[in-house]
């Protein structure tokens, strides 16, 4: 097998037991014992450490070597990262941490998408809710079309909002959706509540309602966090749509 997929591989594996606290902070990783364990030459040993590196998972100290860093350290916006932990014992605190960001942030990308965007951008949303209604309805909710659906939705929320830096994390909600359907906590019938808040928001995106498309997007991500039985974020208790 080429080196070039080989380490990709070996990062792979070794990422997924740091995030799954199998190595915790502070563990050596030897470059000698990797070879050993994985039966790769030194050269992909160091280029699979080099990729955790620049993940800020593994650091370099002098006459020590290669040392797993605290979680505090590492890239957590990545979609690498955000997948690896996803996978591990500590899937409730990431599941946790990535719903809140996206509370933060999705409903101030539904405001800024009723004040700029395109009428075919917001006409795209309101399209990408309805096959979302049908899929739901019909059972597919566990399928590719449903989260590819889904993606599209969200991506395209964060496109048309009007802010560069909301955009730039796009993959970090592909990287949540598609985890999630991965890990099997995807219904085959979406919670009704969840397809409705879809419409509402690209309804008040289309009607150039900010505060409205704000609230409904709120709404969806909560009703989406208890699904998981995590306590609602503080401020959302009451409130109700205009």
């Amino acid at each position: 097998m080429a080196s070039e997929s080989l380490h990709l591989r070996v990062a792979d594996s070794l990422g997924r037991r740091v995030a799954g606290y199998e190595l915790p902070a502070g563990s050596v990783v030897s470059l000698a014992e990797l070879e050993k364990e994985y039966g790769i030459s030194r050269t992909v040993a160091r280029e699979a450490m080099r990729l955790l590196e620049s993940l800020g998972m593994l650091e370099a100290r002098r006459r020590v070597g290669l040392i797993v860093t605290d979680e505090s350290q590492w890239n957590v916006l990545s979609p690498q990262v955000i997948e690896w932990r996803l996978a591990g014992a500590g899937r409730d605190a990431q599941l946790r941490s990535l719903l809140d960001l996206r509370i933060a942030v999705e409903p101030m990308a539904a405001r800024g998408a009723a004040l700029h965007a395109s009428p075919d951008d917001r006409q795209r949303l309101v399209d990408l809710a309805r096959r979302l209604r049908e899929l739901g309805e019909q059972g597919l909710g566990e399928t590719d079309e449903y989260l590819m659906t889904d993606v599209a939705f969200h991506e395209t929320l964060l496109h048309v909002s009007g802010n560069e830096m909301l955009a730039a994390l796009d993959q970090v909600v592909r990287s949540v959706l598609v985890g999630r359907t991965r890990l099997g906590l995807s219904p085959a019938v979406p919670v009704a509540e969840v397809i409705d808040y879809h419409e509402t928001t690209a309804r008040a995106i289309v009607e150039r309602m900010p505060e409205a498309a704000e609230l409904y997007s709120r709404q969806l991500v909560v009703r989406v966090r208890a699904e998981f039985s995590l306590p609602d974020p503080p401020g959302d208790a009451g409130r109700t749509a205009p």
